[in-house]
């Protein structure tokens, strides 16, 4: 799935994918209402039909966007478009954590421990508004040019007023940083993300992971039993309070960690106050350590007393010496049985996936059953008129053609808005209609918004429209005052004509237009007037624009052809307008009033469009 260049919500330009997990792709994009770039995270397509995945995807929306602080990235936005979840976000240039931690290795411990304190802050704001992030990691850490840390990816995120267990009788989180209660399917709170963030200054401090092994299983029944290695064996350097901070706040018992992460905060405030303060906790036994590499967010089944026993049978086993048969004999049998174990499990496991599988395509069956049946009626009530869909419900198109403008628009304005389109010179009487759109006698759909478009004549006596764009605003009124027309004068900014001048008329230059018509002249304000207004707009829309898209009536509106069908009844029954863009031209107008902002009423858009 490949969205650059599309635009979303008809103002995020998608420009580059600047990122890629297991359920979201992010990209890159250009907000065109606020001009700014965002970061946009859009659930994958093979997610989108899975509830759980889509309900995770807005945990992660609701989850971050109730949280407020410089140590979290800020949501703004989030929408469904065309089959697309997406959530718009802060967009900051930088890296991971994990890339910093790659490209430094071992970080100098002050440097670490005052990144931990940004997380803890950021931490601290998410817990403050009920919120356990449960997958703190290196990766889900943005660091700015300037150093500055940001939260990120609140996925799997819970409320911590909620018992929260385990999801779908799954541990979820990424192994290699997974407190020992998630590895179990246990009671997770704000002490989880506390074990996660010192499983992270861990790795800060010595460039090592705590626990590695060949498996996530195995590494997850290490957070489960196993105490990490002391830190000052792997880097000397560090203050040994500083190694009595982290290794407590990795803990396997919730209650003899930090009770906030504010306590957290504290405690390494107070070190890299005074490295040789006390600190006084329990420093855990080391354990082995592996090298591997398994940093993804993942699912595994929760550990249980089955699975210990099978880690460390297999940890425990004799290595068979060569020629000893019964050796070999009693390693094959304790092989086969851990086998023939496994495949019971995984038959257990299939079976379970199987049933799943067969209730959803039932309720599927069930829905696409009850669909038939409703199209199927919706077809049949169409078809017998039962909801009233044909017969008396249509309305013919009356002939308007010789009937003077106003005489018609008092006759039909019950059923029709009766709209002047254009005049035409004519050797018919002023105001006679000579064209309308649609053609009479054609049946329309009856409705209380039906419009109907008429070309009026402009008499014998009508001129040609001058050319007065560019001139004066002063000399273009004293022209036209002169040659006995009315003049309207409507001021609006721009950028790039001179303030004072002409830069658009109603109607167009070459226009028909009877003797002591109306000339509507549109004068620039100047540059300096378009910025404050582009401005003032700006101000106006921010409230709204992160959670609305722009209402259909804001876009510009397009006349109906000829042959259109009626169109939606505008506000008023006189000739609407529409603001000329710079140096371009307008439809003629019977009545538009001098205003402020220079603002008009514009053409309802046709039913048709």
């Amino acid at each position: 799935m490949n969205l650059v260049g599309k635009v979303l919500a008809d103002r995020y330009e998608i420009r580059a994918e600047i990122g890629k997990g297991g359920m979201a792709q992010v990209y890159k994009a250009w907000c065109n209402l606020l001009n700014r770039w965002v970061a946009i995270k859009v659930l994958k397509e093979e997610f989108k039909d899975d509830k759980e995945f889509v309900r995770r995807f807005n945990v992660e929306a609701q989850a971050a966007a109730c949280i407020s602080n410089p140590h979290v990235v800020s949501i703004y936005d989030v929408g469904f478009e065309s089959g697309l979840y997406y959530i718009v976000m802060e967009y900051i240039e930088g890296i991971t954590l994990k890339e910093y931690i790659a490209e430094k290795g071992c970080l100098p411990w002050r440097e670490a421990a005052g990144f931990a304190a940004q997380i803890c802050e950021g931490l601290a704001a998410a817990h403050r508004a009920n919120v356990v992030h449960r997958d703190i990691k290196p990766q889900n850490i943005i660091m700015t040019k300037e150093g500055v840390l940001k939260v990120t990816d609140f996925g799997i995120a819970r409320a911590s007023t909620q018992a929260t267990m385990t999801m779908g009788g799954h541990a979820i989180g990424t192994v290699h940083y997974l407190s020992p209660e998630q590895a179990r399917g246990g009671y997770t709170d704000q002490r989880t993300d506390i074990y996660s963030l010192g499983v992270v200054l861990y790795e800060m401090l010595t460039g090592k992971l705590p626990f590695t092994d060949e498996s996530p299983v195995a590494v997850a029944i290490k957070h489960i039993q196993e105490a990490p290695k002391p830190l000052r064996e792997w880097n000397p350097e560090i203050p040994p309070a500083m190694e009595k901070v982290t290794l407590r706040a990795m803990e396997k018992e919730q209650s003899r960690r930090y009770a906030t992460a504010e306590a957290f905060l504290d405690d390494i405030n107070r070190v890299l106050d005074n490295p040789n303060c006390d600190v006084s906790e329990k420093t855990p036994a080391p354990p082995k350590e592996v090298a591997e590499n398994m940093d993804s967010t993942i699912k595994i089944d929760p550990i249980d007393d089955q699975a210990i026993v099978q880690y460390q049978t297999k940890k425990k086993k004799p290595q068979t010496k060569s020629g000893t048969k019964e050796k070999k004999k009693a390693a094959k049998a304790e092989q086969e049985t851990e086998e023939r174990e496994l495949r019971e499990i995984s038959e257990r496991r299939r079976k379970r996936e199987q049933k799943k599988k067969e209730r959803r395509i039932t309720w599927i069956a069930i829905l696409a059953a009850v669909l038939v049946v409703a199209l199927l009626g919706c077809a049949f009530v169409a078809m017998t008129g039962g909801f009233g869909f044909t017969g008396s419900d249509k309305i013919e198109i009356p002939n308007l053609i010789d009937m003077d403008l106003e005489k018609a628009q008092r006759q039909y304005k019950d059923d029709f808005s009766i709209v002047k389109k254009s005049e035409r010179q004519s050797d018919k009487a002023v105001g006679a209609i000579l064209e309308q759109s649609p053609e009479a006698g054609k049946k329309v759909q009856k409705r209380s918004d039906l419009v109907i478009y008429v070309v009026v004549s402009a008499g014998s006596n009508a001129s040609n429209m001058e050319n007065y764009v560019g001139m004066e605003s002063a000399a273009a009124q004293a022209a036209l005052k002169s040659g006995g027309f009315q003049v309207n004068v409507i001021e609006q900014a721009s950028d790039s004509v001179e303030k004072g001048h002409v830069f658009a008329q109603e109607p167009v230059a070459g226009s028909a237009i009877s003797q002591g018509g109306l000339v509507t002249l549109y004068v620039s304000k100047g540059a300096d007037a378009a910025k404050e207004t582009a401005t003032a707009s700006a101000t106006a829309t921010a409230s709204t624009a992160a959670t609305e898209k722009p209402k259909a009536s804001e876009k510009p509106t397009k006349e109906p052809e000829e042959e259109a069908e009626p169109t939606e009844k505008p506000a008023k029954t006189t000739t609407p307008t529409k603001t000329p863009s710079e140096g371009g031209s307008g439809t003629s107008t019977g009545g538009s009033n001098q205003t402020s902002g220079g603002q008009t009423d514009a053409a309802a858009p046709g039913i048709g469009d």
